[in-house]
């Protein structure tokens, strides 16, 4: 589908300017947006990068001297405060719930769907899947052969499942993301408008929250296994083979790497890059982009061996604070 640019910048209340353009194909992140694909830039650090998106359509907020290859749409507001209108002219229309759809969808052979299991339009079900009761799977979405949903999931509409997947009771898979912008002072909700992609054998344990993209997709790759009570945010991609604990928390736009570990409780700012074959011990803080091939953990994130000593010396505190104070009086 193809969206009429003049249209668009009609909404925004922009200005067209640049080579001359008719049509984008979709809305997408700055850095994996194709060519014939709309991006934006409201931050400085984008707006520097203009030439490093392969986006040939821009939305800006005015600048002295715009780079010559591109269409822009140049508007006065700040193009954040512009999110909610954006991602609403390019969300997909969803059709009302009004009863099972099974009509519309493609079940393959040998399918198992267990009573009060609802399944929404135009759902794809390969070979030998099974659905236990009372899961609720959306429009459009579309899952593997061999996949087992347990009951109480929710697959979110448009979500995307591999292989041989796995998703235990209670899970959530394609909830919103937590995308809120600033419009007039007040927060104001954005649509999120991606999806989730699992790749093949994939687990998702019970009750875990995978949220959608926002713009573009959440991905978690080939054999990588999600305990229970993991929260995943926005645009996050997991990479293959990796193990992430229980009550792991991965905040929007963060990048893990392939063979990756995350132990219990360990918390992971937003728009970071954690490499391959990293293991990360439980309860640390992960605030900035992590090397491959490393042992870490604590806060600030050390060597786990330093972290180990900080550990150790921690008990020695009371002891030392008392000869400090022993000392400070024979000084007087």
């Amino acid at each position: 589908m193809n969206y009429n640019l003049k249209e668009l910048a009609n909404l925004l209340g922009g200005e067209i300017k640049g080579d001359s353009r008719s049509e984008v194909a979709g809305l997408a992140p700055f850095f994996q947006a194709k060519r014939d694909e709309l991006t934006f830039a409201a931050d400085e650090k984008f707006l520097k990068k203009l030439g490093e998106t392969a986006a040939e359509t821009v939305v800006v907020p005015p600048l002295p001297n715009l780079p010559e290859g591109k269409t822009y749409i140049v508007v006065e507001s700040n193009p954040r405060e512009l999110m909610p209108k954006l991602l609403a002219f390019f969300k997909r229309p969803v059709k009302p719930m009004e009863k099972m759809r099974e009509d519309s969808a493609k079940i393959g052979a040998n399918v198992s769907i267990a009573p009060n299991a609802y399944i929404g339009h135009d759902v794809e079900l390969g070979d030998n899947v099974v659905i236990h009761p009372n899961v609720t799977i959306h429009e459009g979405v579309k899952i593997g052969e061999g996949s087992v949903i347990y009951s109480n999931a929710v697959i979110r509409e448009f979500c995307v499942f591999g292989k041989r997947c796995m998703v235990q009771p209670g899970a959530v898979i394609g909830s919103d993301g937590f995308g809120y912008t600033k419009v007039g002072g007040k927060n104001t909700k954005i649509d999120q408008i991606g999806r989730v992609v699992l790749g093949d054998e994939v687990e998702i344990g019970a009750n875990t929250t995978i949220d959608r993209g926002a713009i573009g997709d959440t991905v978690i790759k080939s054999y990588t296994k999600v305990d229970n009570l993991v929260q995943i945010a926005h645009n996050d991609i997991i990479g293959e083979n990796c193990i992430i604990i229980s009550q792991v928390g991965i905040a929007g736009s963060t990048e893990v790497g392939d063979n990756t570990t995350l132990a219990g409780q360990v918390g992971v700012a937003g728009h970071i890059k954690i490499g391959s074959n990293v293991i990360v011990g439980a309860k640390s803080g992960i605030q900035g982009n992590v090397a491959d091939n490393q042992i870490l953990s604590g806060l600030p994130l050390v060597p786990v061996k330093e972290d180990m000593k900080i550990r150790a010396s921690l008990k020695k505190l009371p002891e030392l604070l008392k000869r400090v104070k022993q000392l400070e009086k024979l000084v007087k």
